[in-house]
C-alpha cells in the first residue's frame, strides 16, 4: 500500500511517504538560498510524496534560524515550490510560532507570547502572557502565512498545534491558565486554535488545510487524547481542516517519543483513534521509518498517509531505494537531531554528515586523475572516509585488519534496541562496493602495503583503545573491558552475572554494557547484580536526553548507580571508593572498564609517511576519542577541506 497513491482533497500524492517539518536553521536573511532548495529537492527527489517545510507566520514566532511569512521573500518561497514540483513531488508549508517553546538567549529581543506566564520545562524562559492584541495579531498572521503559501504554489498549509508550541499551549491546564474566554475553562481551550483555523479558512477558501496534534500531552495533569479528538472532530465539523497529522506528546513529556527506546510505529494507533471520528485523511507519525512498519499500520487501517521527517533526514532518496529494493541508510533514532535543533543549532545527523550540505556536495569537484586513496581502519570513519575518497574520483581501498567492517560498531549494535547499527554497516558497505572500492578484510594497514600502492593521499582510521584504570588489587582476571564483556561468550556473561559487578564508567559505554548483560536475565526485586559508579556527578552525560530512558530500564532491572564516586582499591570481595571525600566499600566479584579509551595511531606508520612527504590525515577516534557520529563527520570533514588537483 505503501506505494499507492491517495488523496488530500482533491490533490492526488503518488504514495503514502510525507516528509514531515523539521526545523533546518539554514535562515540567515530572507530569502531562501541554494542550501534550502538543494535540501528540499534532494528529497523531493528522493521519492516522497510531499515535503513539509516551516514557515513561521511572524517575526514573534521564528526559531533562530527559520524564514517568517511576514519578512520572507515570496520569490525565493515560489523558487522552492516549483523546484520541488520539477520531481512530482508537493509541497506543504507548516505555519508555526513557537510559542513558549524556546530559549531567550535564541530569541533575542522578540517577546516569547505563550497563553499564560508559566515557563518551559526545558527552556526555563518566562513568557509574556498575550493580551487579546497579541491574539487577534497571530491569527492574522496565521491567516495572512496560509495566503501567501497559496500565493506561491505550495500545494497545502499544515498548522503547527502540537508538540507544545504556541496552539498546542492553549489544550493544557498546565499551560493555559487563563480566565477569560480563552482560558482552558471554556471549552478545554480549543477556542483560539478554532478560531485561528476559522480565519485560515476564510482567508483561503477551499485551499488544504491540515492540522498537526499531539494526541496528547503525556504529561502528568497535561490534556489527553480524547481532548484532541474533540478538538479535531469539531474542526472537521466546521470544514475548518482536510487532513490531520497525528504525533504523540511534547518534547518535555517523560515518555519517550522518537529514539530508539520507541518501539516502530508504536504512536501509530493514536491515529488510528483519529480515524475512527474523523473522515479527512489522518497522517500517522514517530518512528515509521521502513517499509515493514508502514505497510503494517497501513493494511490495519490506523492511517492514510505514512509521515516522517528523520528518516528523510538520514537519506534523501530512502522512499525510492526502499521501493526498488535497494539499501538506504537508516535512521538509528539516537535523537542527535532533535538535540540539535532544541539548542538552536543547525539540522544535523550523526549518521549523514550530508545532510544539510546538499548544495556544497553538489558543487564538489572531482580529481583530474584517478589517483589512489588508501583507507587504513573499517569502523565508521574509516566506512565514511573511503565513501568520500571514492566520490571524490579517487581509486580507494580501504583496509580492516578484522573480518567485517563496522570496527565499535558491531558492539555497539550488541545492546537492547541497538541493532539498526548493523543496518547501517550493510548499507555503507553495499555503498563502497556499489562505488568500486577495494575492501581489504583481515588485512593490516602495513608500511609495506602503502609502499607499494603508492598512494596520492593515505586516511589513517585505526580507531581507539581501552585503557583501564589501574585500580590497586583487582585480579587480572576479573578485571574487564566492556569490549571484552561485548565480546564474550553468552555462558561466561551469565557465569559472570552469577556474583556481583562493579561498572567503572557511568556514560554511553558503562551503561549499555549494563543493558547488555542485564538483557540476559532475569533478576528478583532484593537482587543487586551491577552497580555503575562514576566520578561525574551525573550519569549518561554524553547521552543527553537519552540517558533518561536507558536509566529507567537499568533501574527496573535493579541496576544501582552511584555518582561523584572514585575506586581506590580492592581487598577480596570488597571494592573501596570515595564518594566525594567519604570512604565506603561495595561488593565486587569483578569489575569492568567502561571509562573510555585512547586514540590508537601506529606511529611508525605516521612517521614513515612524513619522511616519504606522503600527504596522510587522522581522523574520528584515531583523532580524537568520541562516539560514532563524531568519527562519521570528522571524517567527511577531511574531504571537504582538501583542495583536489
Amino acid at each position: 500500500m505503501v506505494f499507492t497513491p491517495f488523496k488530500i482533497k482533491d490533490i492526488e500524492l503518488k504514495n503514502r511517504w510525507i516528509m514531515l517539518a523539521m526545523h533546518t536553521g539554514f535562515a540567515e536573511g530572507n530569502a531562501l538560498t541554494e542550501r534550502d532548495y538543494a535540501y528540499y529537492e534532494e528529497r523531493a527527489k528522493g521519492g516522497a510524496a510531499a515535503v513539509t517545510c516551516l514557515l513561521a507566520v511572524n517575526e514573534t514566532g521564528a526559531l533562530k534560524g527559520m524564514y517568517d511569512a511576514e519578512t520572507v521573500d515570496k520569490e525565493s518561497l515560489k523558487t522552492l515550490a516549483d523546484r520541488v514540483h520539477a520531481h512530482d513531488c508537493k509541497l506543504i508549508v507548516q505555519l508555526f510560532h513557537c510559542g513558549r517553546n524556546e530559549s531567550g538567549k535564541n530569541h533575542g529581543d522578540k517577546p516569547l507570547l505563550a497563553p499564560s506566564v508559566v515557563p518551559s520545562p526545558i527552556f526555563r524562559t518566562e513568557p509574556q502572557e498575550m493580551t487579546a492584541e497579541d491574539l487577534d495579531d497571530t491569527k492574522k498572521a496565521f491567516a495572512n502565512a496560509a495566503a501567501l503559501c497559496k500565493e506561491i504554489g505550495a500545494d497545502m498549509v499544515e498548522v503547527s498545534a502540537s508538540a507544545g508550541y504556541l496552539l498546542s499551549e492553549f489544550f493544557s491546564p498546565i499551560t493555559n491558565l487563563r480566565e477569560d474566554e480563552y482560558g482552558y475553562k471554556n471549552e478545554n481551550g480549543v477556542k483560539f486554535p478554532l478560531e485561528v483555523l476559522t480565519e485560515i479558512r476564510n482567508t483561503v477558501g477551499e485551499y488544504p488545510v491540515l492540522v498537526k496534534v499531539s494526541a496528547a500531552q503525556m504529561v502528568e495533569e497535561g490534556y489527553e487524547l480524547v481532548d484532541t479528538v474533540r478538538f479535531c472532530k469539531k474542526s472537521e465539523d466546521a470544514c475548518l481542516i482536510d487532513g490531520v497529522t497525528v504525533t504523540g506528546g511534547w518534547h518535555e513529556s517523560p515518555i519517550e517519543q522518537i529514539s530508539y527506546h520507541v518501539a516502530k510505529g508504536a504512536y501509530a494507533p493514536f491515529a488510528g483513534i483519529m480515524k475512527k471520528y474523523l473522515s479527512v485523511p489522518v497522517i500517522a507519525c514517530n518512528r515509521i521509518q521502513d517499509e515493514e512498519t508502514a505497510e503494517r499500520i497501513l493494511e490495519q487501517g490506523l492511517c492514510d498517509f505514512c509521515g516522517t521527517a528523520r528518516a528523510f533526514l538520514a537519506d534523501p532518496a530512502f522512499a525510492n531505494k526502499m521501493q526498488e529494493g535497494k539499501p538506504y541508510l537508516p535512521c538509528q533514532g539516537c535523537n542527535k537531531c532533535i538535540a540539535a535543533v532544541l539548542k538552536g543549532e543547525e539540522v544535523f545527523c550523526a549518521f549523514n554528515p550530508e545532510a544539510g550540505r546538499e548544495h556544497f556536495e553538489n558543487q564538489r569537484r572531482k580529481i583530474a586523475t584517478r589517483k589512489e586513496c588508501v583507507v587504513v581502519g573499517g569502523g565508521p570513519a574509516g566506512m565514511q572516509a573511503a565513501k568520500k575518497a571514492a566520490e571524490r574520483g579517487f581509486k580507494t581501498t580501504i583496509l580492516c585488519k578484522e573480518k567485517e567492517l563496522g570496527g565499535q560498531l558491531r558492539l555497539a549494535a550488541l545492546p537492547p534496541k541497538k541493532g539498526d547499527l548493523l543496518k547501517y554497516i550493510d548499507y555503507m558497505k553495499h555503498t563502497l562496493e556499489e562505488l568500486g572500492v577495494v575492501i581489504l578484510t583481515e588485512t593490516e594497514g602495513t608500511k609495506e602495503f602503502i609502499e607499494e600502492k603508492k598512494p596520492y593521499f593515505t586516511v589513517i582510521a585505526t580507531g581507539s583503545k581501552p585503557e583501564k584504570l589501574p585500580i590497586e588489587g583487582v585480579p587480572d582476571e576479573k578485571y574487564f573491558t566492556a569490549q571484552e564483556i561485548l565480546q564474550m561468550p553468552e555462558e561466561k556473561v551469565l557465569e559472570l552475572l552469577e556474583g556481583e559487578g562493579v561498572i567503572l564508567g557511568g556514560g554511553a559505554l558503562g551503561l549499555e554494557t549494563a543493558a547488555y548483560m542485564m538483557d540476559k536475565i532475569e533478576v528478583k526485586e532484593d537482587e543487586y547484580k551491577i552497580k555503575i559508579i562514576d566520578k561525574a556527578k551525573k550519569m549518561g552525560m554524553d547521552l543527553g536526553a537519552m540517558a533518561k530512558p536507558l536509566m529507567a530500564d537499568l533501574k527496573k532491572k535493579h541496576v544501582s548507580f552511584l555518582t561523584t564516586t572514585q575506586p581506590t582499591l580492592m581487598e577480596g570481595r570488597k571494592l573501596y571508593v570515595k564518594i566525594g571525600e567519604m570512604p565506603m566499600f561495595v561488593s565486587a566479584d569483578y569489575v569492568i572498564w567502561a571509562g573510555g579509551g585512547e586514540s590508537y595511531v601506529d606511529s611508525e606508520l605516521t612517521m614513515w609517511l612524513m619522511d616519504e612527504r606522503m600527504s596522510y590525515a587522522i581522523v574520528g577516534d584515531s583523532n580524537e576519542v568520541g562516539d560514532g557520529g563524531h568519527a562519521i563527520h570528522d571524517a567527511y570533514d577531511i574531504f571537504t577541506r582538501m583542495y583536489l588537483a
